[in-house]
């Protein structure tokens, strides 16, 4: 594939096999960025379909994010696709156990591949390529997290991989922001909402937001960035009919 032109709108988006990233990437291609999907499992073929429907608005790389060398591959073959990258997401993540609170025979080897691919993973991509999105013009950073790493509004008693993986993701994006932001870049730490995607090594029937109702859409930025247009996800509400105030009952005295 040629290379990309300087004038062409990129995006990347990580953890394209399915679920966010997959419907992520597929939006974006809708409005007219060129898509660098990148996947963890080439057996996976729903990207690749996708693709066809795209031959010259998409790449698709191969990646696992936990691990150096795989990101530095991958990296290094991106940037011989391209010299500018103006949206950069990071969506791939694993969920580990969900189940065991403390005293249980808790796997820290797990506990510990979880923290390594969702906030050191999502560090890995982000520092490798850094330079392609500083030499963009949006220089957008997009980091999907969950509000399962919220300290102040913890409320679990287990699920420790995930949870401390996520509050360990949302730090590195703000201190990534702290990085760029003087630049010109900026970093979102985003919650999408319970989506039903297949993270659990199927389809997740429990969740309220089908994959696909996921939307990008710009709004206006007032931080300490001087760019106007950022990114943001939300799911798509349902509109519902006005509530009726109940009716009023009068009681009557008799003299």
């Amino acid at each position: 594939m040629d290379t990309i032109s300087p004038e062409v709108k990129t995006a990347l988006v990580t953890g394209t096999d399915h679920g966010v990233g997959f419907s992520l990437a597929k939006k974006l291609l809708s409005r007219g960025y060129f898509v660098i999907a990148v996947r963890v499992d080439e057996t996976e073929k729903q990207i690749d379909a996708l693709q066809s429907s795209y031959p010259d608005q998409m790449a698709i790389v191969c990646a696992d994010i936990g691990s150096d060398e795989s990101v530095l591959k991958a990296s290094n073959n991106i940037k011989n696709l391209t010299d500018h990258i103006d949206l950069l997401i990071n969506c791939a993540g694993i969920l580990g156990d969900m189940s065991k609170n403390l005293g249980d025979d808790l796997d820290f080897d797990e506990i510990s591949r979880v923290i390594n691919v969702n906030a050191i993973g999502t560090l890995r991509v982000t520092n490798a390529l850094s330079s392609l999105v500083l030499n963009s013009t949006e220089k957008t950073i997009v980091n999907i997290s969950s509000e399962a790493g919220s300290i102040a509004d913890c409320w679990r008693t287990g699920w420790f991989g995930y949870c401390m993986s996520k509050a360990a993701n949302n730090m590195q994006s703000a201190l990534v922001h702290n990085n760029i932001q003087k630049l010109g870049g900026k970093v979102f730490a985003i919650h999408p909402g319970h989506v039903a995607t297949y993270m659990r090594g199927h389809l997740d029937t429990t969740a309220k937001i089908p994959a696909r109702m996921l939307r990008a859409r710009t709004a206006p930025w007032s931080s300490r960035t001087s760019t106007a247009v950022t990114w943001a996800l939300r799911p798509r509400k349902r509109r519902r009919p006005p509530r009726m105030p109940p009716p009023r009952t009068r009681t009557c005295s008799t003299p």
